[in-house]
């Protein structure tokens, strides 16, 4: 503890100490100015509660790269991102609308060639020669014609679809992450726009910007929950509704997140599912709990124990590393020109890294891409198992 030498308040050097204060879970030592008056304390000790004990140590080692895994994952990727995007897509009903003249084309056949036009970062007439080879590999019976293509990428049924893939996706690392980080970040639909100066200038409007909100582990960078806004759309209010659809289908045991997600309501849907929030608290914060626990718990430890409790936060910066795979990879631009098909292109980027860190772990880990068994969890998919005939 480094003693002051002033008043808090006035700024005198006319201090003296005048007692010690004993709490339960911590000593304070208590000042007081002769010039103003008044009196202040400094926490010199605090233990650790019981909810605090009860948090494991992080293990903060170097990780190391399997890399003979990791070249054969790169080796093999567009093969088995075609063939697990394939499975994904044989989970998209096809509308019966038995409606008389040219039939419709299939629903799931065209989310497969919208995502593989995303992964090959190709316009809809140059990706048609890959869709070619699809075909011919058995992933799609048909190759459709460009302007269908661009059609669908417009169609409002596909945003639920590609939403519902994205958390199929997860499901397989479902054992191997309970530690999770949440945050949002933009993608262009100008050229000439950067999400950085929109970001930090507060006289520039994110009408050129769609905003993505992600929840991802921290251990595979998978994502599990995804929330798209417009431009200039909030981050904290989409808190709730990101992590009670990861906590749907994985245990959170840690969330992990910026000071604009710093809030008593925030903290306490964490508490509610089971999760420690690690979220800072801004300046003017203060340990009132108004009736919230998890308030008063997290800012306890965020202040008397703030190296364990940073050592943790800084799993948040997987969050960061997600998004800079993401538009490393696949762009963080955005080539469709109205917002309905740009939040479809947006949708379509998230999946592709989605199956792409499936099979880096699938091989890194041995994790197999299986989505039978999940498939139901979700009202938009349909399941592959028939339905069984009896004999009689």
């Amino acid at each position: 503890m480094i003693e002051p030498t002033c008043c808090t308040y006035c700024g005198s050097a006319d201090i003296k100490k005048y007692g010690v204060k004993r709490y339960r879970t911590r000593t304070a030592q208590r000042y007081h100015c002769d010039s103003c008056g008044r009196a202040w304390q400094v926490v010199t000790s605090a233990a650790l509660t019981e909810f605090e004990s009860s948090i494991p140590e992080i293990n903060s080692g170097p990780q190391t790269i399997d890399w003979p895994s990791y070249n054969e994952a790169q080796m093999q990727e567009k093969l088995r991102f075609l063939e697990i995007l394939s499975d994904l897509c044989s989970y998209v009903p096809d509308e019966e609308t038995g409606q008389v003249g040219r039939p419709r084309a299939s629903l799931s056949e065209m989310t497969f060639c919208m995502v593989a036009k995303l992964y090959e970062g190709l316009s809809s007439r140059r990706v048609s020669s890959d869709l070619e080879l699809a075909r011919k590999a058995g992933h799609i019976d048909k190759v459709p014609h460009f302007n269908t293509l661009l059609k669908y990428f417009n169609d409002t049924r596909m945003g639920p679809v590609l939403e519902s893939l994205i958390r199929l996706s997860a499901l397989p690392l479902k054992d191997m992450e309970t530690t999770f980080a949440i945050d949002a970040s933009g993608l262009s639909s100008a050229f000439y726009s950067r999400w950085f100066d929109v970001r930090l200038d507060p006289g520039k409007k994110g009408h050129d910007w769609i905003k993505i909100h992600i929840v991802c582990g921290t251990k595979t960078n998978i994502i599990t929950a995804i929330t798209v806004t417009d431009g200039d759309g909030a981050d904290s209010p989409q808190f709730p509704e990101l992590l009670n659809k990861t906590a749907e289908h994985f245990r959170v045991k840690e969330i992990t997140a910026d000071k604009t997600y710093s809030s008593r309501n925030n903290m306490d849907i964490a508490f509610q599912l089971g999760a420690v929030p690690y979220i800072p608290f801004k300046v003017n914060a203060t340990g009132k709990s108004k009736g919230s626990m998890a308030w008063w718990r997290m800012f306890h430890y965020f202040q008397y124990h703030k190296d364990k409790f940073m050592a943790r936060y800084h799993q948040r910066s997987n969050v960061e590393s997600t998004f800079s795979m993401l538009k490393r990879k696949f762009s963080g631009k955005l080539m469709m020109k109205n917002e309905q098909a740009q939040v479809n292109e947006a949708l379509a980027k998230l999946l592709c890294h989605n199956i792409c860190v499936l099979i880096r772990e699938s091989y890194e880990s041995g994790v197999r891409a299986d989505f039978e068994a999940s498939a139901h969890l979700f009202p938009v998919l349909h399941t592959n198992t028939g339905p069984l005939i009896s004999e009689d």
